[in-house]
């Protein structure tokens, strides 16, 4: 029998994180639409901050992904939350109730947003993102 050993990701040991959990339904266009437009101001956010943006398949359905973001100072984490509440579809509640602290095995086994989220989500995602970046560049509040 030959065992496969896999290195752990480098950032496994990052120490500060969050993390969303998003549904795409399937059959619901609109609904997924909304959410990925979600994924792109978070994954926009992420990017103006530094932070790094990492998904995760979260059941066997494909309608639950988890979203996680590592910060590499508390500025950054408060600057990425002063973004979120700043937007008025997300905004406080979305920053106290929505994020929450992954366990160290969803941050071991997620990977970047373009190899977990579907073709069609990830591109509406890039498109929200490029788009909330181009908006506010200094990555300040409005």
């Amino acid at each position: 029998m030959t065992i496969k050993y896999m290195d752990e990701p480098h950032w496994i040991n990052e120490p500060d994180w969050l993390c969303s959990v998003e549904f795409l339904a399937q059959d619901d266009p609109e609904a997924q639409d909304e959410t990925a437009e979600t994924i792109g101001h978070l994954f926009g956010y992420a990017r103006m901050t530094n932070t790094r943006s990492l998904a995760l398949l979260a059941d066997a359905h494909g309608v639950a992904y988890e979203i996680l973001f590592s910060f590499h100072s508390p500025e950054s984490k408060a600057k990425f939350l002063s973004l979120i509440r700043s937007n008025q579809d997300l905004g406080n509640d979305y920053a106290d109730d929505d994020l929450m602290q992954p366990t160290i095995e969803e941050i071991r086994d997620a990977r970047p947003l373009a190899v977990v989220l579907p073709e069609k989500v990830m591109a509406r995602v890039a498109l929200v993102a490029i788009a909330v970046c181009s908006s506010n560049p200094s990555g300040l509040p409005n």
